[in-house]
């Protein structure tokens, strides 16, 4: 019980007053995380060493939903080692498809137009975390490209999401024809 109120203030204290938003200038790599459906994006601006990230920045065209997230994780991640960085983004990316996966099956009416027969289920609180881990995992590949000899200004990752009524991926259920 005290958890939980714990974590609600936190929650609130990053709603009301987001940490680390804004452009880090002496970033070593940049990640940007793109929701195509929604044109919505995070990008991750990360001061890093070898052993150490040693400061993080983010932005956002996201909801307040994603700038609250892209808060608390960013104030998880600074001044961690990259190790533990990538244990914790690990361990929420796993909860993020859990996340997903436990989203209720739509309704389907094959009595409406193609398009229109599945019933829309939100997962508007899933895409905003996972643009902000996407963003992470891009910016740290771009971290990587970098040691690789590759300049670039950032690296951009779609971020990947499933039905969870599908085993591949989001689709409309063929309407019956009549002709049958």
């Amino acid at each position: 019980m005290v958890e939980d109120k714990e974590l609600r203030a936190e929650i609130g204290k990053h709603l009301m007053q987001p940490e680390n938003y804004g452009k880090l200038e002496d970033a070593s790599c940049v990640g940007v995380g793109i929701d195509h459906a929604t044109k919505s994006y995070v990008i991750m601006y990360i001061k890093r060493d070898e052993e150490s990230i040693l400061d993080v920045m983010f932005g956002t065209n996201g909801t307040q939903d994603t700038t609250t997230l892209g808060s608390l994780l960013t104030e998880m991640i600074k001044g961690d080692t990259v190790e533990n960085a990538l244990e914790t983004v690990g361990a929420l990316e796993k909860d993020l498809q859990e996340s997903y996966a436990s989203l209720p099956k739509p309704k389907v009416d094959t009595s409406k137009p193609e398009g229109e027969q599945v019933e829309h289920i939100s997962t508007e609180h899933q895409d905003s975390a996972n643009m902000v881990l996407t963003a992470f995992r891009a910016a740290m590949r771009h971290y990587e490209r970098k040691l690789g000899g590759i300049e670039e200004e950032q690296f951009e990752l779609s971020i990947s999401k499933m039905c969870p009524y599908s085993t591949t991926e989001c689709h409309f259920v063929k309407k019956e024809s009549k002709e049958d």
